[in-house]
């Protein structure tokens, strides 16, 4: 089987004139998207660039970003994603650790590139428009003069594609190494239970930098001939009448994009009626969420996975959104392609309706950690990827994640999920955000805080949250201090740093 690559050169044989991409700056077709992919292969080795040699991409949705990628595709080089986001001590941290030798920058991350050139050794810069800082090229005089022919033979799955970073709330970043095959695995885990179709246009609002932006659901896409609709950032009111202009069947979106556009004032009068499926991922969704698209006859899903998943591994299908987002933590049921235990800390698989964590098996499951062996060891038993994720599952096969293996803690000897305490925390009506903590206690050994950030002009006490809770939680369960903050800090994927939380409230 051959990688991603040989998708668009077969796409550009079969139906050149077939719009692929729009984006801001330009529409292409598929016969056009492949053209400028080789071009930027032949650029990528005219660069002394080699099978298995990698550079970086530091930019917001540009199309460079794709044109790069399946050039990198084509020549069996290796695309390092660079959250922009990040730091210059983060970015080079990164660079450095998978060796990237060339660098393409966006003109909003532009200002960062002389840090960079100070804190690693990377051997050139390229920005993908306006004036570059000096001493680094443009993109667009990087591949005037490369010819668009096909630059070698296809290069076969099993090669590495992509190295994307994990979020390092456990300490330094690791490169997780995505295959050719991992993406197309990932891909037929979403295009089946959704039914997708090359009549389909996906709305990538997600940043291409995470692989969500890459597997939900642009390469699905392009794997099927659909059309891949792409602002170069994601802002509700674009996002709305973006919706309104272009007609996506399918938008993904993790609930902070969620929460902003419902807190938009056109949301509720927006024709948002070409799309089949609202689909959910990323962390957990607040079920208000879920009703605020319900009430305005809006299909909503949802779904789970990891960076080292490329990342689809559990998907719901259509036939059970109703039931199936009932609950917080929805994710469905293990994809298609994709295996799923739930274990308990002995190893042994656990019964329905007790928590275990999520162990995954599957041609969608990374290769490992970029020249980090331990770590991958450390993740894997025969075969199966432990991930650390807490869930259960229920009488109809449904799965919930309640938490990271990592947040939970134990009040009197007894397991506490902090999820399932800000479940009962959100359902307040003056509570915008909640995280709970496990904190040191004489006599039970932990016991809970909650930090919560409230809805703006609300009101309420320590005591009437921690009544709140007293009642629709065991005893051992309900928080017994709560911090109020102005709002929860979040990682550059969105989600709440516990982290950064147990290190400021933990005393």
């Amino acid at each position: 089987m051959y990688g991603i690559g040989y998708w668009l050169t077969k796409h550009a044989e079969l139906h050149p004139d077939r719009i692929a991409l729009v984006t801001p700056e330009k529409t292409y077709t598929y016969g056009e998207l492949n053209r400028e992919a080789n071009r930027a292969a032949h650029a990528l080795k005219s660069l002394g660039l080699k099978e298995g040699d990698r550079f970086g991409i530091l930019c917001m949705n540009y199309p460079q970003f794709l044109t790069l990628l399946f050039g990198a595709g084509k020549m069996g080089m290796i695309v390092v994603s660079l959250n922009y986001r990040l730091t210059a001590t983060e970015l080079a941290y990164q660079i450095q650790d998978s060796g990237a030798r060339v660098v393409f920058v966006g003109s909003e991350q532009a200002s960062v590139i002389p840090a960079l050139r100070e804190q690693t050794q990377v051997e050139k810069f390229f920005v993908l428009e306006g004036t570059p800082p000096t001493g680094c090229g443009t993109y667009e005089d990087w591949i005037a003069d490369q010819p668009d022919g096909e630059p070698a033979a296809p290069i076969p799955w099993d090669r590495p594609l992509l190295i994307v970073y994990t979020s390092g709330t456990t300490g330094k970043p690791k490169g997780a190494v995505l295959t050719h095959a991992n993406q197309f695995w990932n891909a037929m885990s979403d295009i089946l239970p959704l039914s997708l179709t090359a009549n389909d246009s996906v709305l990538t609002i997600l940043p291409l930098v995470h692989v969500g932006g890459v597997g939900l659901f642009t390469l699905p896409a392009l794997l099927l001939g659909g059309r891949v609709v792409m602002p170069r950032k994601f802002e509700p009111e674009e996002t709305l009448q973006l919706i309104e202009n272009e007609k996506p069947t399918v938008v993904m979106g993790v609930p902070a994009i969620w929460q902003m556009l419902i807190a938009s004032p056109r949301f509720k009068t927006a024709d948002l009626l070409s799309v089949r499926v609202f689909y959910n991922g990323g962390d957990r969704c607040p079920l208000e969420v879920v009703r605020a698209f319900r009430e305005r006859g809006l299909v909503f899903g949802g779904g789970y996975g990891l960076t080292e998943t490329s990342p689809t591994a559990f998907m719901m299908e259509p036939a059970d959104f109703e039931r199936g987002t009932q609950q917080l933590g929805f994710i469905g049921k293990a994809a298609f392609f994709n295996e799923a235990r739930l274990v308990s800390p002995e190893g042994k698989q656990v019964a329905r309706g007790e928590v275990g964590e999520i162990w995954l098996r599957g041609g969608n499951v990374f290769s490992g950690y970029w020249n980090r062996p331990e770590a991958t060891e450390e993740v894997f038993t025969d075969g199966w990827f432990h991930t650390g994720d807490l869930a259960l599952q229920d009488e109809h096969g449904l799965t919930y994640v309640v938490g990271r293996s990592k947040e939970m803690y134990k009040s009197g000897g007894l397991n506490v999920y902090p999820a399932e305490v800000e479940a009962v925390l959100l359902q307040h009506p003056a509570v915008r955000e909640a995280c709970v903590i496990g904190v040191p206690d004489p006599k039970w050994n932990e016991v809970g805080r909650a930090i919560v950030a409230l809805k703006p002009g609300s009101i309420a006490s320590t005591d009437e949250l921690i009544a709140w809770c007293d009642g629709r939680l065991a005893r051992y369960k309900t928080p017994k201090s709560v911090v109020f903050v102005d709002a929860l800090p979040r990682n550059t994927l969105g989600k709440i740093n516990r982290g950064e939380l147990k290190t400021q409230y933990n005393g």
